[in-house]
């Protein structure tokens, strides 16, 4: 199989658990097999539903601006930005926030893919 790029504004745009979520790397558009990478790009108080993947790990990093994670039963939350990676592991309700004044863009990788 041969490696395949996508620039940024190739990938689709689709609203996904409530935000807009870039689709770049999936089984349906690559024939991923072992991951799934998308992006989020969420305007000021844009962010994700809560939501849980019952058979996946997730990684966000944080690439602008400025969020709140809120993850586990009880809600903890905790603060990303530029350069900050977070794991989610399998099972674990989460959700995310833009809290700043800017664009918050985050990638997120899950695994396996599916």
């Amino acid at each position: 199989m041969p490696v395949k790029k996508m620039n940024f504004n190739e990938a689709e745009v689709k609203q996904i658990l409530g935000g807009p979520i870039r689709i770049f790397f999936t089984k349906e558009t690559v024939g991923t097999e072992d991951l799934v990478f998308v992006m989020g790009d969420f305007a000021p108080g844009e962010g994700l539903e809560p939501h849980t993947h019952e058979t996946q790990e997730e990684v966000y990093y944080c690439i602008s601006g400025n969020g709140t994670v809120w993850y586990g039963e009880d809600k903890k939350e905790t603060l990303i930005g530029p350069g900050v990676a977070l794991w989610i592991p399998k099972g674990v309700e989460h959700f995310v926030k833009n809290t700043g004044n800017e664009q918050l863009m985050i990638a997120f990788f899950l695994a396996p893919g599916s």
